[in-house]
């Protein structure tokens, strides 16, 4: 696990860059697997990102869409 963590941060990142290039950019990056949250090493992940506002609601996801400009 000691190697694949490392490489599976990497290739969250780099999705993320490719969804999310400038600061005009939104979006919704929905992670489904729970060990995100469980596990000690789902830090790694979350810490990995840009600034970013968390939530376990599909309701915020709803409302994010709806007040964003298309």
């Amino acid at each position: 696990m000691r190697c694949q963590v490392p490489s599976a941060v990497l290739t969250l990142k780099q999705g993320f860059g490719r969804l999310i290039r400038s600061l005009e950019d939104h979006g919704v990056l929905v992670l489904l697997d729970p060990r995100v949250r469980r596990q000690r090493y789902g830090q790694t992940f979350l810490a990995s990102l840009p600034p970013y506002r968390m939530t376990t609601s599909i309701t915020d996801v709803e409302m994010f869409f709806e007040t964003k400009p298309r």
